[in-house]
């Protein structure tokens, strides 16, 4: 009902297109898709940022390897630990310490087991013992 006299007096091209251009930029922009969702009688559309600044990461102290690895996962949203190995030239055991490190810090999250287990960065930064806005850990250390 609404979109119609915003079509009419010319604000919007037509009712649904500009969902597409969204996820379209976001996917360009290296973020994640915006989330639609129906909220009783509202329709909530959330956008994602990327939390995961340089002054982030630069505050936790990453090595070069664990830096890479945050890049891939920027560009390819999923990370194995072969993956891993292959981009910094580590062996298993050294990935696996690297990537551990990271969960820990809470800028990514294990997916799966086994063979189908893969690293992604969360959308959102996690609250149970993941870092403050200046890259701290939180609970007193």
């Amino acid at each position: 009902m609404i979109a119609d006299p915003l079509f009419l007096a010319h604000y919007i091209e037509k009712a649904g297109t500009g969902t597409l251009d969204m996820i379209r930029l976001c996917r360009g922009a290296g973020l994640p898709e915006p989330e639609f969702e129906q909220r009783g009688n509202q329709f909530v559309v959330t956008l994602w940022r990327d939390w995961l600044t340089e002054e982030i990461i630069g505050a936790l102290g990453l090595n070069d390897r664990q830096r890479k690895a945050i890049n891939v996962l920027r560009k390819e949203r999923r990370l194995t630990n072969s993956k891993y190995q292959e981009v910094t030239g580590v062996s298993r055991a050294t990935a696996k310490r690297d990537l551990d490190d990271l969960v820990g810090k809470g800028l990514i999250i294990l997916t799966g087991a086994g063979r189908g287990a893969y690293y992604q960065v969360p959308k959102k930064r996690l609250i149970n013992g993941s870092i403050d806005s200046i890259g701290k850990k939180k609970n007193g250390s």
